[in-house]
């Protein structure tokens, strides 16, 4: 038991943030996790339940690791947190929930910014992205200002015109989309929907 609460402790301390972690993106320590008794994960799954945005990422790794059925539960109760950047993070490890994972990518593409959660969502889109997700790239194109730039990246990726989520060399077409500029926007939507083999005239009535 004391071999468990030293574990305990462990993790815990593991879980004190700072700037390098912060920065660098360093997780929990989950071998901590492994070493743990039964009684005292259960625990831990107590203490993870509580969220900071900026860290969720963080406890939905660490429930995502443990993976008893109250772990997996809070991830997908995860997805009902009043905070759109828990839901995104919580999106992130709830693989067996497509639908729910589904609304939250899309809540994200309409309304959070990249400091916000928006990185997040982007990274899961490179992998998961069914038609309704890829519909809200498109509008995301008319609609949204910076943002754009990436959607575009993401959609030239999703579609086999660029090996990366978002190819350096064709930034400045993409930067085209961060602009206020309506006719200047849908020009470079048209332009898009061309190489990407679409009918951009089903998207031009979208306004904002």
């Amino acid at each position: 038991m004391a071999h468990g609460k030293t574990m305990m402790q462990r993790f815990l301390d593991s879980m004190e943030m700072n700037f390098d972690k912060w920065h660098d993106g360093i997780g929990y320590d989950l071998e901590a996790l492994d070493e743990m008794a039964s009684t005292e994960r259960d625990k831990v799954v107590d203490v993870l339940t509580s969220y900071n945005p900026s860290n969720a990422w963080r406890n939905f790794e660490a429930l995502d690791h443990l993976k008893t059925p109250k772990a997996l539960s809070a991830i997908i109760d995860g997805l009902q947190h009043p905070s759109l950047e828990v839901r995104i993070a919580a999106s992130r490890f709830a693989t067996n929930a497509d639908d729910q994972r589904e609304r939250v990518l899309i809540e994200a593409l309409k309304s959070s910014e990249i400091f916000g959660g928006l990185s997040q969502a982007l990274d899961q889109i490179e992998t998961f992205h069914p038609d309704s997700v890829i519909e809200e790239l498109l509008r995301g194109l008319l609609v949204r200002n910076s943002e754009a730039v990436n959607f575009a990246g993401m959609l030239f990726f999703i579609f086999g015109k660029s090996d990366t989520p978002f190819d350096w060399n064709l930034r400045p077409f993409f930067l085209k989309f961060n602009t206020e500029n309506r006719v200047e926007r849908e020009k470079a939507f048209i332009e898009l929907c061309n190489i990407l083999g679409l009918d951009s005239t089903k998207y031009l009535e979208i306004k904002k």
